[in-house]
Formats: C-alpha cells, structure tokens, sequence
C-alpha cells in the first residue's frame, strides 16, 4: 500500500520532468540563425504580419496558410508592445503549442491505457523527444500550432465517445475550426467528427430507439459543422471575405502538391514512391528508425485489435478508432501526394510515439506468465527509450552550432580575397556568403535547360568567376537524379564533381547532427533525407576554387552546349 501511495504521489513529477525535458528541446536556441530568414516561410509569415494594421489593415494576403498564426503574432506585438521580430515571436508559439502537445499525447495515452499510466508516460515520452517536432517547434510556422490543435480536437472527440456529453463534441468542432484555421488541411479530420454520431448509433437495440438516436445524430452534426466553421471564420476571415484570392491560392497549392505544376522547388519528388518515400527519407530522421519500427507494429497491432472486437465481439473500440481513423485521414491524403514535404505528415509524428507504446501494452499483457519475457520486454523498451534519446540528441545539436551558412560567411571573408567572382545557386531565400565585398551571381540552374540565353551565360560565368559555391544539396541532387530530364544541369554538376571544370573544393561546411563523448563522435549524416528537413537549418555548403581557368569554347565542349 505504501508503494502505491509513492507512486501516486510521484505520478505528477514524473510528467513534470517529461514535460520539462520536452520544452528544453524546443525552447533551446530559437534565435538559431541570427536574424537571417533562412526559412522561406518564415520569411513569408513575417511579410504577413508587418502589413497589418488594426482595424484598418487586417487582411494577411497570405492563403497557403491560415491566419492564426499571422494574427497571434500580430496582437501579441501590438498587446505587449514588443519590439521583438515577428518570426522569433512565431518561433516561441511553435515551441509553445509543441509543448503542449506533449501534455495532450499524454491525456489522450491516460484515455487508452486507463490505469496503466507506465505506458502513458513510455508514449508522452516519446513524443517529447521526437526530433521532427522538434525541428518543427524551431520554426515560425504552423504545423506546431496545427498539431496541438488536431491532437486536442482528437483528445476531445475521445472524451466524448467515453462519457456521452455533447460539450466534448461541440468543443471538438470550435478546436478542429482552429486548426482549420491555421491550415486548411486539417479538415482531413471532418470525416471522422462527423460520423462518430451515426457511429454511436450501431450500438443502440431497437428501431424506434435507433431512429431516434439518427435525428439527434444528424442535428448534433450540423451544430458541429457550424462550430467549426464559425471558429474558422473567426481566425480566417478573409478565407471567406476575399474567397476569390482563397481559390486562386488553393488551386496553385493544390497543382504544386499534386504534380500538375512542376516548380523549382517540387522537383525532388519527379519519379518518387508514395508511402516508400515517407518510409524511407522522411519518418526514419523525423522519429529515429527504433521508434517508426515500434510504431508500425503497434499500428498493426491496434488495427488488428480494432478489426476483431468488431467482428468477434461485435462492439467497436470507439478509442482505436478515433485514434487509428485520424491517423489515416490525416496520414494518406498527404502520403499520396506527389509533392511529400516533412511538414506535410508532421502532425502525425505524435501517433507513432502512442503506436509504439501501444506495442508495448499488447506484448506486455500477452507476456504476463513469463518473467523472462517480461524481462526481456522491460530492456527492449530501455533500449528503445536510449537509441531514441541518442538520435533526438545528436538532432538536436544542429542548434548548438553555428548555423553552416553563417560559418561559410565568415571563412569566406577571412580566406577569399575581396572583389572575388563568385558563381552561386539560386532558388534561396539567402546565399552564402551573407556578407562580404564580392560580385555574387547566384545563377538559375532550374531553368539551365529549358532557357537557351542561360546556357551563354553560364559559360560567360564559368569564364569570370573564381569560385562557386553550393548552397545545399538541393540542385545537385535533384537534378542528377534525372539526367534524361534535366542533361546539362546533371552533366555541370557531373563535371564540377570530377573536376573537369577546372574548380577544385577547398572547402565544406556541415552541422550533421552529432552527438559526442570524450573523444568518441556519433554522426548522421542526413543530407540524403528529405530536402527540407536539412535545407532549412543545416544545410551542406561546399566552395569551389578555380584552380585550372579554361576558356569559353572548352567550357561549351564540356558542357555540349
């Protein structure tokens, strides 16, 4: 009875330090960056809130994402007067509703797990040392804010299917009418709250009581709708008052992300898998590989569970659903896309932490009788809990080094001579070097082989320059990927590689994630991910020197123009 009483009493302390350890993560180093706008979208959200101006002024003229977070910032500025730059504020709501995340992963594990709260605390663990959420808790955008609103209305959706009160419902629509708000994607969600009354219903005997129970599911989804849509309205107005700039936004999001319009910035994914592509460059950086193992096992264990209480004992497990449904809408409409961004799945890093622990609880009460088992089952989930800490650690040390476009300005300066030509990459928001007395050209090499003055010009810049920079793995890659596509960006990049060109690399900077003890390193060398999980804060640059000079017609020769 005493230890019972301990373990009561220290239930508190042990989320407390979960949590504590989750903001550390998240809060650390949000200035990373030193006020550069590395981030396009940052940079985007920023340009959002610097033209507001209330009341005259609130219209954000930004539609591929919503307005709540172009509006808390603003009035958070505007309320405390803060002199403070509007993505460093953006940057601490994402750290923020990230960390608040981590308290709602663990109410919802309570409603799974019930009194097996050891497991609650294995999945809200998890999901506070997730490196993706962490990465995404140190940018000014919303996935962070859009995730904690989805795990609510999830959270409250739970609620309700457990006590049967209409508040948990109603307050599930004003929730998901915010994130909504924040981005429209997370409507994805609407099929499941709006069938989970009718759900409800299959479990009621007698027509007349059936009958009844389909009115009042019918009205209770109309009031859901029109929650959720007067929540939306509230943090997206100009959703509605300017529809026309809405639509137009949306339908050149929509042939981005689906392939009907091929830009510079959605080439990496010419000739990508669904789902493989998820498996392979995104989900084993974002949740460490021990954490998506685990978490596809408890994905198949709970659909499978959820699969024969319904055939077998002819009930449905409203939790495993709501759960596993949400997963799935949310996961596959973005999975199957063409265009599979990090952020696009990002809100559904949580579910793999609760998977996993899912895992975990099944293998636990199968292993009951066996203490070996148990045993074994115990250090299985140390070393789980230890590979996963490793990786978020090593991730997370990106953010206690300087930024690598920083650490290139500055070699730069020191060790190239002023009024140096530099040949660079365009396509970024900033190029290194950031500063310096140099003529900088950065080059479009997207349209190399579409625009035939490019092709001139090129060799024009190849003649001049005394150096060319790589900003990150962006072009190279993705274009040597496709050489029948793309011939003469892939052969300038084949050439420069083999020094053909004539350039020689002198130099590279990289902040791999790393985690070291003593004289021992670990590091993961993640370039090959997913562009925009290294693009946007750890970058590779590599700099060039011409140590062989070769003349106009020798530089069309090689290149075949």
């Amino acid at each position: 009875m005493k230890l019972v009483k301990i373990n009561r009493l220290l239930n508190p302390l042990y989320l407390l330090i979960i949590i504590s350890i989750g903001a550390v993560l998240r809060f650390y180093k949000l200035d990373w960056g030193e006020g550069y706008f590395f981030h396009p979208d940052e940079y985007h959200l920023t340009i959002s809130v610097n033209q507001l101006s209330y009341p005259s002024q609130m219209h954000p003229h930004l539609f591929s994402y919503g307005s709540f977070p172009v509006y808390l910032i603003y009035f958070t500025k505007l309320i405390f007067n803060l002199e403070t730059s509007p993505f460093l504020i953006g940057r601490f709501y994402s750290a923020l509703f990230s960390t608040l995340t981590i308290v709602v992963i663990y109410k919802i594990s309570l409603e799974l797990f019930k009194e097996r709260k050891n497991y609650a605390y294995l999945s809200t663990f998890f999901v506070a040392i997730t490196p993706g959420l962490i990465q995404q808790a140190h940018f000014s955008t919303p996935e962070s804010n859009l995730t904690f609103f989805l795990m609510i209305t999830l959270l409250l959706l739970i609620k309700w299917f457990e006590k049967d009160k209409l508040k948990y419902y109603l307050a599930s629509a004003s929730s998901l009418g915010v994130a909504a708000g924040t981005k429209i994607v997370a409507t994805t969600f609407l099929p499941l709250a709006l069938l989970s009354p009718f759900i409800k219903v299959l479990e009621i005997k007698g027509l007349l009581r059936k009958i009844f129970a389909l009115i009042k599911s019918y009205f209770s989804s109309s009031i859901f709708i029109l929650i959720t849509f007067l929540s939306f309205f509230i943090v997206f107005p100009y959703a509605i008052l300017d529809f026309k700039g809405l639509r137009s936004s949306m339908n050149y999001e929509f042939a981005v992300a689906s392939g009907k319009q091929i830009v510079f910035y959605n080439r990496a994914f010419i000739g990508t898998k669904p789902i493989l592509f998820q498996l392979t460059k995104i989900l084993p950086y974002a949740l460490g590989i021990p954490l998506l193992i685990f978490g596809i096992a408890g994905f198949l264990i709970m659909s499978i569970h959820l699969v024969d209480d319904s055939i077998n004992k002819r009930r449905i497990n409203s939790i495993l659903l709501a759960i596993l449904s949400s997963f799935l809408f949310f996961f596959l409409p973005n999975a199957l896309l063409y265009a599979k961004w990090t952020r696009f799945i990002a809100p559904t890093f949580p579910f793999f932490s609760i998977f996993a622990a899912y895992a975990f609880y099944q293998l636990f009460l199968k292993s009951q009788n066996s203490p070996i088992i148990s045993l074994f089952l115990k250090a299985l989930a140390i070393l789980l809990m230890v590979s996963t800490s490793v990786w978020t650690l090593s991730f997370w040390s990106i953010y206690s080094h300087q930024d690598s476009r920083i650490s290139a300005t500055g070699w730069i300066n020191k060790n190239i001579p002023k009024n140096s030509y530099i040949l660079t990459e365009t396509g970024n928001t900033l190029e290194a070097p950031l500063t310096g007395e140099y003529t900088k050209i950065p080059f479009d090499f997207y349209n190399l082989d579409e625009r035939y003055e490019l092709k001139n010009e090129l060799v024009d810049h190849l003649v001049k320059s005394d150096y060319f920079i790589i900003q990150s793995r962006r072009i190279f890659i993705n274009h040597q990927n496709q050489p029948y596509q793309f011939p003469l960006t892939s052969r300038f990049y084949d050439l420069l590689f083999s020094e053909q060109l004539g350039f020689e690399k002198i130099q590279e900077f990289n902040s791999y994630p790393q985690l070291s003890i003593g004289h021992l390193s670990f590091v993961i060398p993640d370039e090959l991910a997913e562009e925009t999980w290294s693009v946007f804060d750890h970058p590779v640059i590599r700099v060039y020197k011409k140590v062989n000079p070769k003349e106009a017609l020798e530089y069309e020769k090689l290149l075949e123009i």
